[in-house]
């Protein structure tokens, strides 16, 4: 589960570290949109991240699938929003 929490955290520092520039192929100078669906998808990734950590403290296993399921919609949607972004 540590590991899944590491990869959201460095998910969200590019998120937020490339919101200014280019992401993949798209430049996020160009649309505004992107950079604002990039810094709120960046942010909640990182207050998930939070959650993670200190759902990792408690002993019970089924809390961490709250983690999971967090970080999997937010990228979900995330990839959704930026696949409608030529629309």
């Amino acid at each position: 589960m540590s590991i899944f929490i590491i990869v959201m955290i460095l998910t969200a520092w590019y998120l937020w570290h490339r919101r200014g520039g280019t992401f993949l192929i798209y430049d996020v100078g160009g649309d505004p949109r992107l950079a604002t669906i990039l810094k709120w998808t960046s942010i909640a990734l990182i207050i998930e991240s939070v959650i993670g950590i200190i759902i990792l403290f408690f002993t019970n296993k089924y809390l961490n699938l709250i983690t999971l399921i967090l970080g999997s919609l937010t990228i979900l949607i995330f990839s959704l929003l930026i696949n409608q972004k030529n629309e």
